[in-house]
């Protein structure tokens, strides 16, 4: 490992600022290295193995974020927009389920053909292989007239040392404040670190693969919301081109999953959409469900209970005193205005680059 100009700890959707950073600070010739805690890049941006059909973040709405639109378009990657068309469902009790045509918004949502880790997969190979380091989780830092010392832990009990000269953490605030700072950050500022929720830590995500989407041709549009669940909202996530799904959102919270196995979970799931669309949603292919509140590297114990909004937050991007000129918040939570969506990711990285 060379020594970097710039230090990045993150490669997932915090980290999606992580990639997007290295692929700016790459284009203007300044040395950097990614550290990430995973085995795998992407970190809140997850698709399915087969389909590619999102366990993360998947949507963006290119009137309010522009930032998403013009780095697609500038990666020569194509989005579809989140069909809409149709009747939706509510479910509001047993046997009760009401049909309401779906309303088309003027700010529609969209989402990336392929899945959102085609965007993370694009970045990556445009980066140098040698430069992203997985398995590789940050413990400490310690400023110094000569730039920061980072330890580093490769598991196993084992260690390794790293200098930089700028720490940039593309990490959610709530799991960039376990890491022990020398100097000590100011009180002031651990307490802005601790009370930002990360955006998708409290959620599970269900997805449903079929061979083609059936409840279109039944003149369904795949948006149904439940209050007996256990999904309490599902959409249409089928590509344009190919393969067809459902995803849907537990709407049952972190501590009662933790204590019902995925197989149960996803036999309920599965139930649930027979009762929403039909018989012919029993023949599915394959289903997935991951539990974000359950991964030690996204979740904390104050994320188990999940902000019922996202997109402003308060937290600073910048710090004061010994970490001036050398700390930097760079995950999509520190954005601020769009906080928490993929866009506030773009947004931390170009304040930071300015």
């Amino acid at each position: 490992m060379s020594i970097p100009k710039v230090a990045i700890i993150g490669a997932g959707l915090a980290g999606l600022a992580g990639l997007y950073a290295a692929y700016r600070l790459h284009q203007r010739g300044i040395q950097f290295e990614i550290f990430e805690a995973r085995s795998r890049v992407g970190g809140r941006i997850l698709s399915t193995n087969e389909g590619g059909f999102d366990l993360g973040s998947s949507c963006y709405w290119p009137e309010t974020q522009s930032n998403m639109e013009s780095l697609l378009s500038e990666l020569q990657l194509k989005s579809i927009e989140q069909y809409a068309t149709g009747v939706g469902l509510h479910e509001r009790w047993v046997g009760n389920i009401v049909r309401q045509e779906s309303c088309a918004s003027s700010n529609a949502a969209m989402r990336i053909q392929g899945g959102s880790f085609s965007l993370i997969k694009a970045l990556t190979d445009l980066l140098p292989e040698n430069k992203i380091h997985l398995g590789v989780e940050l413990k400490s830092a310690q400023g110094g007239i000569g730039g920061v010392s980072l330890t580093l832990s490769l598991g196993g009990g084992r260690f390794v040392e790293k200098q930089c000269s700028q720490l940039w953490l593309a990490l959610p605030p709530q799991l960039a404040n376990k890491i022990h700072f020398v100097p000590e950050l100011k009180i002031e500022e651990r307490e802005k670190l601790a009370s930002v929720p990360t955006c998708m830590a409290g959620h599970a995500k269900y997805v449903a693969r079929y061979e083609f989407p059936f409840w279109r041709n039944d003149g369904l549009s795949g948006d149904a919301y439940s209050t007996i669940g256990p999904l309490g909202e599902v959409h249409d996530a089928s590509h344009q081109q190919g393969e067809a799904a459902l995803f849907g959102f537990l709407g049952i919270g972190p501590h009662v999953r933790h204590m019902t196995d995925e197989l149960t979970l996803k036999s309920l799931c599965r139930d649930q959409l027979v009762r929403l669309f039909g018989e012919k949603a029993a023949r599915l292919v394959d289903d997935s469900i991951h539990d974000w509140s359950a991964d030690p590297l996204t979740a904390t114990e104050a994320d188990q209970f999940p902000p019922t909004w996202y997109g402003a937050y308060d937290v600073p991007q910048i710090f004061e005193a010994d970490w001036r000129e050398r700390l930097v918040l760079v995950g999509s939570e520190a954005a601020g205005d769009q906080g928490g969506y993929m866009e506030g990711a773009l947004l931390a990285v170009n304040a930071a680059l300015n």
